[in-house]
């Protein structure tokens, strides 16, 4: 039997991660404790290079790794080998030059990027989504089409959905598309992206988007769970907390699907 630990938006706050998977019961000697990550493994945090040894260090037969919008936008950044405005207010820029170890000029460490062995190793793990018995795992949901007549609907052949759609699905709201209806009928779509206190807030109506202790505002980031949805981004940045979702599965069902 699988245990299963699931959680998102880490965001290289690699303390905040382990803390929550060792409250979680995870033990990285069990081979049959394995991870989900719904995406964002960094950015905005000072330990990546911390994060991604963890992930790397775990065999590819006890991990999935979907993609989230800041890993397509540090290889965009790559790609493009200058900081936009975005790269900055994500920190982006300085997950690179973490990861590099290059400090200035900033072309050098966008050069060094390019043959990152943290990153590449990293990469060999991605999907676009995993799918496992009845649950869905992505990081933002997944990708919806507008119909000729009536409202819109996630995609029939979403599994077979092309990258540039898949990629356009990342920045989806998955708890506000969740709750317009676009959801799967016997299905639970795990997902991240936008912080949990959006759901609480807007459609549980427990406390507010943006908590401000200072003025009474008080907001939770606790896993947005409900029928067809489980939402993890806990602003991990601004609460300190990651969520972990535990589950369990047979080893013949985990092995099928990962394979």
């Amino acid at each position: 039997m699988k245990k299963v630990f699931v959680f998102s938006d880490v965001h290289s706050f690699y303390d905040e991660l382990m803390k929550a998977l060792d409250d979680a019961g995870f033990d990285i000697t069990n081979k049959d404790h394995v991870i989900i990550s719904c995406g964002d493994m960094c950015d905005r945090g000072n330990k990546p290079r911390e994060v991604l040894d963890f992930i790397n260090g775990l065999p590819e037969e006890r991990k999935v790794c979907i993609i989230g919008n800041h890993e397509w936008m540090l290889d965009e950044l790559v790609d493009r080998g200058y900081a936009e405005w975005h790269d900055k207010h994500n920190r982006t820029d300085e997950t690179i030059r973490i990861l590099t170890g290059c400090y200035a000029p900033f072309s050098k460490a966008v050069s060094r990027m390019r043959n990152n062995t943290y990153w590449k190793e990293y990469k060999k793990s991605w999907r676009f989504y995993f799918e496992l018995e009845d649950k869905i795992f992505v990081h933002g949901w997944l990708p919806i089409r507008d119909k000729i007549f009536g409202e819109p609907e996630i995609d029939p052949d979403w599994r077979e959905a092309s990258q540039s759609e898949m990629k356009e699905a990342t920045w989806i709201n998955g708890m506000e598309a969740w709750s317009n209806g676009l959801r799967l009928e016997g299905k639970t779509i795990f997902c991240g992206h936008i912080h949990t206190s959006w759901g609480h807030a807007r459609l549980h109506n427990n406390g507010v988007e943006y908590p401000d202790e200072s003025k009474g505002l008080y907001g939770c980031f606790d896993a947005f769970i409900d029928e067809g949805i489980v939402a993890l981004d806990a602003c991990t940045a601004y609460s300190g907390k990651v969520n972990v979702y535990c589950f369990e599965t047979e080893d013949e069902i985990w092995n099928k699907s990962i394979s």
